[in-house]
């Protein structure tokens, strides 16, 4: 059996500002400046006995900053003024305020990163728009509202 194994074009990546980010959304790709870094939690998990490190980082572009929950391995690219390009991140809400997470499919990288479509780094920060700071509630539907 002969196939034509063409190979699929990728797409290429489209890159959001902070102030467009929103809640429960996903693939998202930034460059961003890391302005402030947390300290590191351990978590340890049960089932194999390793322990999971998490730490927030507030990032931010030239619309807004947002906290980032890295994990592991990233924590160790997060430096106070470094530029990152973060790609197919998730926009979560965690105990009622947003955060920006990178799956396991995406990556955290040192900007710049070699790749041609990546965009340039933002010049300044408009750190006084977090929008990690706005309180989010879940609000349930009304029946009518979801047959709509």
């Amino acid at each position: 059996m002969t196939g034509d194994h063409t190979k699929k074009q990728l797409r290429r990546a489209t890159y959001v500002k902070v102030k467009d980010l929103a809640p429960a959304t996903r693939g998202h790709c930034l460059v961003v400046q890391v302005l402030s870094i947390q300290p590191a939690t351990e978590i340890p998990r049960h089932h194999d006995g390793s322990v999971l490190r998490i730490a927030e980082a507030t990032v931010g572009d030239e619309t807004g900053t947002v906290v980032l929950s890295a994990r592991n391995d990233q924590i160790n690219l997060l430096k106070v003024g470094r530029m990152l390009v973060i790609r197919n991140s998730n926009a979560d809400v965690f105990n009622g305020f947003l955060r920006l997470n990178v799956t396991q499919w995406g990556k955290i990288a040192l900007h710049p990163d070699g790749i041609a479509s990546t965009p340039a780094a933002p010049k300044t920060i408009f750190a006084a728009n977090n929008i990690s700071s706005v309180e989010y509630e879940l609000v349930p539907l009304d029946e009518d509202e979801a047959d709509e």
